[in-house]
């Protein structure tokens, strides 16, 4: 409801008020305006039958018009009298919608199955290192290559052994999230183990 109307808004000041035609710009906010339409009607439960797909729709909707329609007006909309209006706050509160309504997407799909908050938290378990690693390499990278205390192999060996470990934790924790969003499909959330009987099934007397 704010993206929609937040782009009413936008779209009316530079066709009324803007000293020159934004038609990029007034396309985007036309875009935003149908993903809020949508986004009312799934208040309106008219899409029951995918809900976390519906939301991700409307969520990158919101979050490529909002940045495509900033990016036209990056020093502002020109208005009559020469005045502008910076539309950079309004494009990073689109942008905080637009991630919102992705987490509402995520937790959608992994309420379904108890097994997806067990792989989640294996996720977070192997991603927490290698953003530690990542960062400490990003954050280091000029201080390894100025210093002179360590020989230069010997950094660079480490660094290799950092890279290859981060590596692995990525592999990991890309598996951890793609099953932990499987198990959330309808058919592997209905699923249910089955039991099998010790012995053979008494004959009926």
């Amino acid at each position: 409801m704010a993206a929609l109307v937040s782009a009413l808004g936008v779209a009316g000041i530079a066709l009324l008020r803007g000293a020159q035609p934004y038609w990029l710009l007034v396309g985007m906010e036309a875009c935003i305006v149908m993903a809020g339409v949508f986004g009312v009607l799934f208040l309106r439960r008219k899409f029951d039958a995918g809900p976390a797909m519906t939301l991700l729709c409307i969520a990158g909707t919101v979050f490529a018009a909002g940045f495509l329609s900033w990016l036209a007006v990056r020093s502002g909309i020109k208005l009559q009298g020469d005045r502008s209006i910076d539309v950079k706050m309004v494009m990073l509160a689109r942008v905080g919608i637009a991630a919102a309504l992705v987490a509402l997407a995520s937790f959608e799909v992994l309420r379904r199955n108890r097994q997806s908050i067990g792989l989640i938290g294996r996720a977070v378990a192997t991603g927490v290192p290698l953003a530690i690693i990542v960062g400490g390499l990003y954050v280091g990278r000029e201080a390894l290559a100025s210093q002179q205390a360590v020989p230069a192999w010997i950094v660079w060996t480490l660094v290799s052994i950092s890279v290859v470990i981060a590596m692995g934790l990525l592999c990991a924790c890309g598996h951890f999230v793609i099953r932990a969003f499987e198990m959330g499909r309808p058919e592997s959330a209905a699923s249910k183990p089955v039991t099998e009987t010790a012995g053979p099934t008494p004959a009926a007397s």
